[in-house]
């Protein structure tokens, strides 16, 4: 049997077949080839060099295809004008374009961002709007120049938060007369509402205020009488505290009340009591607020609301007749006000609690803590302490959605669900009674009532925590335990009161009051002198 050559044979035939190939190579070499076919053997080739590249040359294959990506990615044409094979132009080329054109717009796209076919006319509208995008809706954060936020960001950091600003009342107060902590609070809480209180000339300039808004408004209704009400009255104010008034008037009363609101708003512009009146007409009360040319003080007008007087002989009554108690119970609103004032929250509008509603939590607590009503404590001695349970019962434990408070007859809690005042939409409401009129809620305008209770328990935290530190360093001290790093004590390090309330440099310049003070004298001597007649004015 025979067996099968291992090569085939070299007869006439193969050669024969080879010269047929190379027959039809040449006629397929002489045809022109189309342009599928010359791509795919061109990237065919190309693939095959890359490959060889990468095969002698190592690395330098994959820096050849970074530069590659490289050149894929930049918009810039080349400076000599030759597009390349991988070069991608994001600029729209005209081919009838002179030189000097493309010179100017290669020049032009180097020194701006190429505009995509789908954001031509965004510039213009990004022109005409003044820098900022008119897309509708909230602001964006990115309208405000650079400038203008660097200049925010220097001026919060000039401006220290509340609780780091200056304690100047602590310059009053001696620390190593106190044996305790509790002590210690209570000689600075002292100290803060001798400071904060009204001082003789305060009280005369809020005195002349008044008298010139009231001549200004008998002058354009004779039958009107501005009377003042609330911490005016009864003393509580803050230095930069409003004034509050209320115009009693019955022509006033059978007008409209729009039409008398801007009435009495151009009466104070003419009397150049003030250059700018805001008139809230929509609100339960509508009033009048504006600032004082004089002294920078703020003023809200009411018209024929009785109440506040009322409100105001009330809380005199009680600063007078709660015996032992009196300071205390100033203690614990001027706090507290100063306290929220800081924070935004004294303002009803914005649901925060008012002056009055401070108030009668303030006696609210003092008739219904059962170490003051039994004779344990002394209020006068123990305002610290007073302070501090302050701010942890309404803080942290009373019930807000269940309990209402009443200051009438000694003091009392009442059920809401009994008494009709449960809010099933809001139930964590704080309700107080009005003391001149039962059926009244005073503080059901304050919806934001949970975030000033949060605050309250912060507060009652922070001042716990600044007084366990406190005594610790009063314990070493006493035990010889404690040295100083620095030659000179500074009484900030012992304050506690401070870890939660700061004093403004507005309030610190008391000073600059009798400036003030001297200006609206003369101003109202000037108003009381007679006008020259003519003749003599001649």
């Amino acid at each position: 049997m025979d067996t099968l050559p291992s090569k085939p044979p070299s007869g006439p035939r193969n050669s024969t077949d080879n010269s047929r190939r190379a027959r039809r190579q040449r006629e397929r070499d002489k045809k022109p080839k189309s342009n599928h076919e010359t791509g795919s053997s061109h990237r065919r080739d190309e693939k095959e060099k890359e490959t060889k590249d990468r095969s002698k040359e190592g690395g330098k294959g994959k820096q050849k295809e970074k530069e590659k990506v490289g050149n894929l990615l930049n918009i810039n044409p080349p400076a000599n004008g030759e597009l390349g094979d991988d070069f991608i132009p994001f600029i729209l080329s005209d081919a009838s374009a002179s030189d000097e054109e493309m010179s100017h717009r290669d020049d032009h796209s180097r020194s701006r961002a190429s505009v995509r076919e789908w954001d031509k006319g965004k510039s213009r509208e990004h022109d005409r709007d003044g820098g900022r995008h008119s897309t509708g809706g909230k602001r964006k954060h990115d309208a405000i120049s650079d400038e203008e936020d660097d200049w925010r960001y220097r001026r919060r950091r000039m401006e220290p938060p509340a609780a780091s600003r200056s304690a100047p009342w602590i310059s009053s107060i001696n620390w190593d007369k106190c044996n305790n902590v509790p002590e210690m609070l209570h000689r600075e809480v002292e100290a803060f509402v001798n400071y904060m209180s009204p001082s003789p000339v305060e009280d005369e300039i809020r005195g002349l205020v008044i008298s010139l808004v009231t001549k200004a408004v008998s002058s354009a209704f004779p039958d009107a009488q501005v009377l003042p009400f609330g911490s005016y009255e009864t003393k509580l104010y803050l230095p930069d505290g409003d004034i509050d008034l209320v115009i009693q008037s019955e022509s006033m009363a059978y007008s409209n009340k729009v039409t008398v609101l801007h009435a009495l708003a151009n009466t104070l512009k003419r009397a150049k009591i003030t250059s700018k009146v805001t008139i809230i007409a929509k609100a339960k009360v509508p009033i009048v607020k504006f600032v004082t040319n004089h002294g920078r003080l703020n003023v809200d007008i009411s018209i024929n609301q009785g109440n506040g007087v009322i409100a105001g002989k009330i809380v005199n009554g009680f600063l007078k007749d709660m015996h032992g108690c009196g300071f205390a119970l100033r203690s614990l609103v001027m706090i507290t006000k100063a306290f929220l004032n800081q924070r935004g929250m004294n303002e009803v509008y914005t649901g925060g609690l008012g002056s009055y509603s401070i108030v009668c939590l303030a006696i609210s607590f003092l008739q219904m803590h059962p170490k003051i009503r039994s004779g344990e404590i002394d209020a006068e001695k123990n305002l610290g302490v007073l302070v501090m349970e302050f701010f942890e019962l309404y803080g942290c434990y009373f019930n807000y959605e269940e309990v209402g408070i009443s200051v009438r007859k000694g003091g009392t809690y009442f059920n809401k669900r009994q008494r009709g005042w449960y809010d099933f939409y809001k139930t964590n409401l704080l309700s107080i009674e009005d003391p001149t009129e039962p059926s009244n809620d005073i503080s059901k305008g304050s919806f934001g009532i949970a975030k000033v209770r949060q605050t309250l328990a912060g507060a009652h935290g922070i001042m716990t925590s600044t007084s366990f530190l406190r005594a610790g360093i009063l314990g070493s001290r006493r035990e010889g335990r404690s040295y100083s790093l620095r030659n000179n004590h500074y009484p900030e390090d012992m304050s506690i009161l401070s870890s939660i309330l700061g004093v403004t440099q507005e309030v610190r310049t008391k000073t600059s009051t009798n400036q003030c003070l001297n200006m609206l004298k003369d101003k109202i001597y000037v108003d009381n002198q007679p006008s020259p007649s003519p003749a003599r004015s001649l």
